[in-house]
């Protein structure tokens, strides 16, 4: 889900992932790469038009519980890989991806959940190995295959060896990392300033997730950050809950399940091409602001503070610093 923190996408952090995103992308479209978009999504029991209270024939809206215990929901293997569980009080998270003909089905996760859902970067990176390992034997060896990812925290994970320093370390801790890491150092120095060295010394972020996908030569892109409108993924959700409340009549986790399955069967690649083709507008639309901004607008800036000024500041700074 979205933030609803307002952020300024112009920031020069954002601007350059916006940069590094189209650059690999754009790589991956012209090497005719097959190039699939990930996302999740969580769907409530309850959900429903909320202007709308009838069903086609004519029926109320009248909600029925599970009752108490389990339901078992079994899918064809040939549609999805798994078989699901339910347990009364949840809702349903759904991981999938789609390409230019639909949703991958054969990967297509629908798993129940907590109200604070129940992702987590092991589920993730289990569900990652399946995926690619699937993708890998339906298109051969000569394939190159990209997922496009976003950064949720699950995703995000890094490897031991490229995790950074934290300041919640104890003193010890932090010494056993630098030497971990080879980095030079005098012992005798403070908790604080041994930080600092390590801060100026983080390795290069290495994703968990990445490492899985390239057993199986897949790659990961991610998408960035705080940019879902990149990801057509995000229609295809909005479409899923629209079937959902329209056709959810009974109120039972066992339907909103089988509306859900049925909607991801029948997302066609038109569907499919429509909703990446409005993200590859969007993409453009990204790219003429991003250039006009770097050719036209940056060039006329005058900064206030000059390069001395900085300097001197930054000195002044360390001074008030010292004890």
């Amino acid at each position: 889900m979205t933030s609803k923190v307002k952020v300024l996408l112009d920031d020069n952090s954002f601007v350059a992932q916006r940069a590094c995103y189209f650059r690999k992308i754009n790589e991956l479209r012209k090497a005719d790469a097959l190039i699939l978009f990930h996302d999740e999504t969580w769907v409530n029991i309850n959900e429903e038009k909320r202007s709308i209270w009838v069903d086609d024939s004519g029926k109320g809206r009248l909600r029925k519980t599970d009752g108490k215990g389990i339901t078992l929901i079994i899918l064809p293997e040939k549609i999805f890989m798994y078989a699901y569980i339910f347990n009364i009080g949840t809702r349903l998270g759904i991981s999938a991806m789609i390409d230019k003909n639909g949703f991958h089905l054969p990967s297509v996760d629908i798993f129940d959940c907590s109200k604070d859902h129940s992702m987590t970067s092991s589920y993730f990176s289990e569900w990652i190995k399946k995926a690619a390992f699937r993708l890998r034997e339906d298109n051969g060896p000569s394939q190159r295959i990209a997922i496009a990812i976003d950064n949720a925290t699950w995703h995000s994970e890094l490897t031991e060896s490229t995790k950074p320093a934290k300041r919640s370390m104890r003193k010890n801790q932090i010494i056993e990392w630098l030497q971990n890491h080879d980095i030079e150092f005098d012992p005798t120095l403070k908790k604080s300033e041994l930080l600092e060295i390590a801060s100026e010394n983080k390795p290069r972020k290495k994703h968990k997730i990445d490492e899985v996908a390239q057993e199986f030569d897949v790659q990961i892109v991610r998408l960035p950050v705080r940019h879902c409108s990149l990801n057509p993924m995000e229609l295809a959700w909005a479409a899923l809950k629209d079937y959902i409340r329209k056709n959810n009549t009974n109120f039972t986790m066992s339907s909103v399940y089988e509306l859900a399955a049925e909607f991801i069967a029948g997302f066609d690649d038109k569907a499919a091409q429509d909703a990446i083709r409005h993200a590859e507008k969007l993409e453009m639309t990204y790219k003429t602001a991003d250039n006009f901004v770097e050719n036209i607008v940056e060039p006329q800036l005058i900064d206030d503070v000059s390069d001395t000024e900085i300097d001197n500041l930054s000195d002044d700074s360390d001074d008030s610093t010292d004890i």
